[in-house]
Order: C-alpha cells, then sequence, then structure tokens
C-alpha cells in the first residue's frame, strides 16, 4: 500500500495514506483550483503514470522542476522512493531519509517493480494497462460514462475487451486457441501463395475426381498387368495397341485446341492489318460542303483516333505474342505424340518385352502426378477445415469467458444497486461482445445516476479481481443525489484495498457520512490552503 507522498512545494510537507478510504477534502463551497484534483494526479504520478507531466503543466511551470518522495508498505518492509519533473523517466531507491541509494530505476524497472510487489505477476498485462482505468480523475481520458472501460477515447474497443479478460485471469485459454488460430492462418496463406505463385497446382473439385478416376483406372491396369503378366509377354501388342489408342486421343485433343488458337490468331493479325488511322486528308473534303467546319476540332478528332489506334495496336501485338506462344508448345506436345505413335506403329519386334516396361513406367508416373494433385487438394481442404475449426473453437471459448464476466460484473452491481437504492432501482448492465461492448441502464439517463453507475462498476472490478486501488476525482460525485454518496462512502470504507476520492461539501451528505470522510481525510484544502506553497490563481 501507499503509505505516504513527500514534497518541498507542498503546503503539507507529507501526506500520509491509511488502508481502505482515504479522502482528499475541499471545503463547504466547493472552491476550484484548489488542488483536490491535482493531488490525485501526483497520486497518478506516483503510481508510474504521465498525465500530470502534460495536463498540470502550469505546476511546473509556476514552481520549476521539483520532485516527489513517497514509500509504499508491501508485508513487512517498506520502500522509499524519489521520482523528479526533471527526469521522470527515472526512479530512485532510496534509503529512508529519502537519499539515493543505487543507480535509479528507468520508469518501466519501477513499474515491474510495482506490478510484483502488488502481486499482480499472474495478469498479462502490464502494471499501468491494469490501473490506469481505474484512476479517474479531471484532466484523463476515462471518464465518459457510456464508455467506462475506455482509458483513452481512440483505444480501440477489442483492446478494451482484451484487457478485462486479462484483469480477470481468463486470457490464458483464449492466448492458446489465438496461437493456434495464428498458426492455421498461417499455414493456409502459405499454401494459397504457393498455389497463386503457381509453385504447385491447385487442382479444382471436378480435376480432384479426374484424378481419382485416372488412380482406380491405373491401379487396374497394373493389377491387370500383374495378374496377366505370362499372356501380355506372348501378346505385347494388346498393350501397345491400349497406348496407341490413348495418344490417338491424346493427340484429336490437341489438334482441335490448335485449330481454336490458329484460328484466334489470324483474327488478331487481321486486325493489326486492318487497323488505320484516320488522316486529316480523309476529312479535309468536308470543307468543299462545310466551309464553316471547326479545322482545330477536325486535328482533336485525328489525334484522338491516332491515340487509339497506337493503345489497339499494343494490345493485339500482346495478344499476337501470347496466342503465337501457346500454339508453339501445342505444336511441339503434338509432334512429341506423333513421335511415340510412331515408335509403336513402325516397331517390327511388337514382342519386344521393354513395351511392357514403358507402360508400367508410364502408368507410374501418371499416378504419382495424378496422386500429388489429389494430395494437393486434400492438404489444402484440411488446412481450411482445421483454419475454420481453430477459429470456431476461439470464438466459443471467448462467448463463454464474456458471459462469465458479464454475470460476475452485472450481479455484483446488482448487488451495490440494491443497497444504495433499493430492489426496484434498475441496475446498470455491461453487455462484453468479442469486438465491442455497451454500459447502460434502459429508462435512467440522468447525469448522476451515470457517475453513480460509474463507480459501482469500478467497486465490483476492485472486489472481483485482483485489481490494487482506485482513484475517483470530485467530478463523479457531483449530481449523484446526497443520500447515494452517502451509501457509496460506506463501499468504500468496506474495501480492504486503498481508494483515493477528492470530495467537497460533504455536509450535505449527512451526518454520519460527514464524520466518516472527515475522518478517513488525508489533507483538507480551502481558498485559504491550497495544495502547494504558491497560489498561482489570480
Amino acid at each position: 500500500m501507499l503509505v505516504e507522498i513527500q514534497c518541498e512545494k507542498f503546503r503539507k510537507k507529507i501526506i500520509t495514506f491509511h488502508p481502505g478510504l482515504n479522502v482528499v477534502l475541499g471545503d463547504s463551497t466547493a472552491t476550484n483550483s484548489i488542488g483536490k484534483s491535482t493531488l490525485l494526479m501526483v497520486l497518478d504520478f506516483v503510481f508510474g503514470g504521465e498525465t500530470f507531466l502534460e495536463h498540470n503543466k502550469d505546476v511546473i511551470q509556476e514552481l520549476g522542476h521539483h520532485d516527489y518522495n513517497f514509500s509504499f508498505q508491501f508485508g513487512s518492509e517498506q520502500h522509499y522512493f524519489r521520482r523528479g519533473i526533471y527526469k521522470p523517466d527515472l526512479v530512485f531507491k532510496c534509503d529512508d531519509q529519502y537519499s539515493p541509494k543505487t543507480k535509479p530505476l528507468s520508469i518501466e524497472e519501477y513499474k515491474t517493480f510495482l506490478k510484483t510487489s502488488y502481486e499482480l505477476s499472474q495478469i498479462d498485462s502490464p502494471f499501468r494497462t491494469i490501473t490506469s482505468l481505474f484512476s479517474r480523475i479531471w484532466g484523463k481520458e476515462n471518464l465518459d460514462v457510456k464508455r467506462p472501460l475506455h482509458n483513452f477515447a481512440q483505444q480501440k474497443y477489442v483492446d478494451c475487451i482484451t484487457n478485462t479478460i486479462k484483469l480477470f485471469e481468463e486470457y490464458r485459454s483464449i492466448e492458446i486457441l489465438s496461437e493456434e488460430v495464428s498458426r492455421k492462418k498461417e499455414e493456409k496463406t502459405a499454401i494459397t501463395q504457393a498455389f497463386k505463385n503457381k509453385i504447385i497446382s491447385k487442382p479444382s473439385k471436378p480435376q480432384y475426381n479426374s484424378h481419382l478416376a485416372t488412380i482406380t483406372a491405373i491401379n487396374n491396369e497394373i493389377e491387370d498387368i500383374k495378374t496377366n503378366l505370362a499372356k501380355y509377354s506372348v501378346n505385347i501388342a494388346e498393350i501397345a495397341n491400349k497406348e496407341i489408342l490413348e495418344l490417338k486421343a491424346r493427340k484429336d485433343k490437341l489438334l482441335s485446341e490448335k485449330f481454336t488458337l490458329d484460328t484466334r490468331l489470324q483474327r488478331v493479325r487481321n486486325d493489326l492489318s486492318n487497323n488505320k488511322n484516320i488522316k486529316s486528308k480523309h476529312l479535309s473534303p468536308l470543307l468543299k460542303y462545310f466551309p464553316d467546319i471547326n479545322i482545330e476540332r477536325l486535328a482533336e478528332v485525328e489525334s484522338f483516333h491516332s491515340n487509339i489506334t497506337k493503345i489497339l495496336e499494343k494490345e493485339l501485338r500482346s495478344s499476337e505474342r501470347e496466342l503465337s506462344a501457346l500454339l508453339e508448345n501445342i505444336t511441339s506436345e503434338i509432334d512429341t505424340v506423333d513421335e511415340k505413335l510412331e515408335s509403336l506403329i513402325s516397331n517390327k519386334k511388337i514382342e519386344n518385352p521393354s513395351i511392357i516396361i514403358d507402360r508400367v513406367y508410364g502408368l507410374s508416373q501418371a499416378h504419382a502426378a495424378a496422386s500429388t494433385e489429389i494430395e494437393y487438394f486434400e492438404k489444402n481442404n484440411q488446412i481450411v477445415s482445421d483454419f475454420k475449426e481453430a477459429r470456431e473453437q476461439l470464438i466459443v471459448e471467448m462467448s463463454r469467458i464474456l458471459e462469465y464476466i458479464e454475470n460476475v460484473v452485472n450481479d455484483k452491481t446488482r448487488r451495490y444497486v440494491t443497497a444504495i437504492y433499493n430492489e426496484e432501482r434498475r441496475s446498470p448492465i455491461l453487455h462484453l461482445h468479442q469486438n465491442r461492448y455497451s454500459f447502460e441502464v434502459v429508462e435512467d439517463t440522468g447525469t448522476g445516476k451515470a457517475y453513480s453507475n460509474l463507480i459501482l462498476l469500478d467497486l465490483a472490478f476492485l472486489e472481483m479481481t485482483r485489481l490494487p486501488f482506485l482513484i475517483h476525482d470530485s467530478v463523479l460525485f457531483k449530481n449523484i443525489q446526497n443520500d447515494a454518496v452517502a451509501e457509496l462512502v460506506d463501499l468504500y470504507e468496506k474495501t480492504n484495498k486503498q481508494t483515493f476520492i477528492a470530495i467537497d461539501e460533504i455536509e450535505k451528505y449527512g451526518q454520519e457520512a460527514e464524520s466518516k470522510l472527515i475522518k478517513r481525510t488525508v489533507i483538507q484544502l480551502d481558498n485559504n490552503n491550497v495544495l502547494y506553497i504558491k497560489d498561482w490563481r489570480k
């Protein structure tokens, strides 16, 4: 717990704190600019915050560079530190007289010390991510009653949800599933890129079915050859004839494709030969019949058609090159098929047993090619299926955890509302979704109730998590009805953790609440007793 803060610039040089509720008390007229919010911002600075340096620049301008000494009690050991305005990224560990005794800690090392000392190591978030949201002080961006999980205005909803899950120590299972989703996504991306860059071919469903049929046919033929090897050794021509028929079917298909390409190429070449510019000489006879025609406009027409012609010619040339390359490949493949056919047909030694070997080898090659395509298709489907399943598991687990946190928080705030108001009073409802949340009370949009709901939400988080402290500024209490504030004082008092609040005009909350607040006061400020030794309001 925080024990004290010392500063030579304070009017009260040492401010001592105690367990439970700590009150920064204003006067009965709610005088502004006397230092209540500033002291809370100093507390935030002591807990590793940075907002004081930006929001309270007037303090630095008026008082110059100065230091804050502070101590914590953890267990039986007391720790002393100094953090200054001049080099706020350094925190000095001190002796009990606040004299530095070692080299300074970086601000990150200091925040790590606080996280460890407050026993927050099980929460997978930095110390400031855990605590900053619940230091609600005028000047920070976390006072939006409709977005109470936002630490600053531009924070993403998904980050707010993640921080909440981590605070409730429910993030581990999500982390494991998220890592699994990331791995499956990487696998999916890798095979997609391999298909896209043509490192491996991506068969379609019809191609996959065709490959399956091919595999079945090849297996049957190989099995037939194994079973009837003696017969084939006598009549090799049967195998040769079967291969001749396959080659003939292949050639017919290639010839059909070649005819289609020849036709397209001829059409492109005709377009190239007929693609002519419109010349001015073709338009000039118009002057004979239309002497007032715009000659400059005719020139523009000629230029336009000339440019269009160049673009068309470029596209046609590109198509010609592409079609010629395809035609060359098909012609080469036809030549290869012809050579095989010629070899088989002209083979006078048809009984040559090497034909069996060649046939089995060819079947083996075709089998391997089809098997590879089948493997790629099935591998891709499996990766897509695994990624989908991992993502669905993550969604289910996220929903389970968010529903649990919703129930815990809403149940606690419901109990608080009943204690402060009555059972009929509506309680706020926190709805958590994977990428968004809402916090509202239907049919109750009053400012006071909104801030009351915000306070109750923070108190619920304080009780249900390892959150070590709360800081609430006086702006939160301004519009809450008086008897509700009196009940809130009891809730602050009952917590076993430190809470720090700034409040004024306490007489209106009733004698009992006033007595409690005075008892828990750590410093009282008014128009004549401001926080610092210098008053620059005038």
